[in-house]
């Protein structure tokens, strides 16, 4: 986190390119992402949220999360990046199921 609040890109993706986990957790419960969102740093953001298991749900001792810091901290344009993110990643029902997570029924067969 120290790379992230210096604004140490180059190191952050040095960081990340070695394996950091990108959900890990200080003694506050925050992460690399909170830290970036509270000190504005938009293109490390972007690098957090482009690593696949990088969670925007994660929340800190006091209860906020990743947006709710960066709204606290005036950054909303970090803040409307997150809420995109999240809108893009969105799972979608594995084939074979309806958007409620249930089974579809079976197409009938067609007459031989």
């Amino acid at each position: 986190m120290l790379a992230v609040s210096h604004g140490r890109q180059e190191m952050v993706e040095a960081l990340l390119a070695c394996g950091a986990d990108v959900n890990l957790q200080d003694e506050e419960g925050s992460t690399a992402l909170m830290c970036a969102c509270e000190h504005g740093r938009v293109e490390t953001v972007k690098l957090l949220l482009a690593q696949p298991p990088c969670n925007i749900s994660i929340v800190d001792s006091d209860g906020n999360n990743a947006v709710a810091i960066a709204l606290e901290a005036g950054h909303s344009n970090i803040a409307a990046l997150m809420y995109a993110h999240l809108n893009s990643t969105k799972m979608q029902p594995p084939q074979g199921t309806s958007p409620t997570g249930t089974k579809s029924p079976a197409s009938p067969k067609k007459p031989n």
